[in-house]
């Protein structure tokens, strides 16, 4: 029985991770020259431009990470009310680690092709630019087609806020109409919080975005109909 139930369970690491491997295959977080719709990175691996098996990033929930977290900012977080809170009230804190883990490509000043291993940075292959990123392997302010452009930058002032305590209290808020399951640590059982547990923890960028699932554009948790109106009411 022992044995069954390890066997088990490595399945259902193999079966998900080889879903995971499908759903980056293709999409634009896809860096490697075979398969790679827009920038490509000479030497890439699919999952190994974010990830690295030794000597990762000790981030917590996103474990592996291939980027230097430490080295990233400082940003400007999101201030509707000019007191560095939302307009409900809410304290904004900094980026938790499933933002940064986002804006280490994202804000636009670390190359896609740099990778930490053990605190020591690597370039692991040349560019070729594509719509969003350029031979220097940064994501720059080009528009695509749709309007859309993946660089943040630094300044998050004009950007959903981050490192936001989402809680069963919070979510009373005016104009919030979702509770926490603190079972699961989601709203509406689609959007995870992180730091916290039990029903209390942050919205961070992965609250909303999955970077491994394309189902919907781009690499949300729903719809892009349903996503504000999941947690806010009258949007």
């Amino acid at each position: 029985m022992k044995k069954l139930i390890v066997l088990l369970t490595v399945l259902v690491f193999v079966v998900s991770a080889v879903t995971v491997y499908a759903a980056v295959q293709g999409s634009k977080h896809d860096f490697t020259t075979a398969t790679g719709p827009d920038a490509t990175i000479a030497n890439a691996s699919l999952c190994g431009t974010c990830h690295i098996p030794h000597g990762g990033a000790l981030t917590g929930d996103a474990p592996l990470w291939a980027k230097n977290l430490a080295a990233l900012g400082p940003y400007t977080t999101y201030n509707s009310s000019g007191t560095g809170a939302t307009l409900s009230g809410t304290a904004v804190g900094a980026p938790g680690t499933m933002s940064l883990v986002c804006l280490s490509c994202h804000d636009g000043t670390v190359g896609i092709q740099t990778i930490t291993k053990n605190s020591v940075t690597y370039n692991i292959g040349a560019v070729t630019a594509g719509t969003y990123v350029n031979a220097a392997g940064t994501i720059n302010a080009t528009v695509g087609a749709n309007g859309y452009s993946p660089l943040i930058g630094t300044d998050l002032t004009n950007d959903h806020p981050v490192g936001l305590v989402y809680d069963s209290a919070n979510a009373t808020l005016a104009g919030l109409n979702s509770t926490v399951n603190a079972t699961t640590d989601r709203v509406v059982d689609i959007y995870p919080l992180f730091g916290g547990g039990d029903g209390v923890g942050t919205t961070e960028c992965a609250s909303c975005h999955d970077p491994h699932d394309t189902t919907n554009v781009p690499f949300l948790r729903a719809p892009i109909a349903n996503v504000c109106g999941d947690c806010h009411s009258g949007k």
